[in-house]
C-alpha cells in the first residue's frame, strides 16, 4: 500500500517526467546542416549540393550553354526543366 501511495504522489511524477525528458536530452545528436552556397552571375547561378549535382538557374539556353562552358563541371548528364515563375499581381483579389 505504501508504495502505490508514493507512486501517485504529484512529486513522483514530476521526477519521472524530469527523467524522460533528460534520457531524450542525452541521446539527441545535433546535425550539422549547412545552407547551400548559391554563385550568382550577370546571366546564370548555380547551386552545388552535397552530391556534386549542379542545379544551373538561367532565362534561357544560349546562357544555360555559357554557365556550363564557365563552370566545367566535366563527364555528366542534363536534365533540362522548365520553371514557371508565378507572381501574383499587388492589389488584386480574386
Amino acid at each position: 500500500m505504501f508504495g502505490l501511495a508514493v507512486a501517485n504522489t504529484p512529486g513522483m511524477k514530476r521526477i519521472l517526467i524530469l527523467l524522460l525528458f533528460l534520457i531524450t536530452a542525452a541521446c539527441a545528436h545535433k546535425v550539422a546542416v549547412r545552407a547551400p552556397e548559391v554563385v550568382r552571375t550577370e546571366r546564370y547561378a548555380y547551386v552545388k549540393d552535397v552530391d556534386g549535382r549542379l542545379y544551373v538557374i538561367t532565362v534561357n539556353s544560349k546562357d544555360f550553354n555559357d554557365a556550363m562552358k564557365k563552370i566545367q563541371p566535366g563527364p555528366a548528364s542534363v536534365d533540362k526543366l522548365d520553371l514557371w515563375v508565378v507572381t501574383p499581381m499587388q492589389g488584386h483579389s480574386q
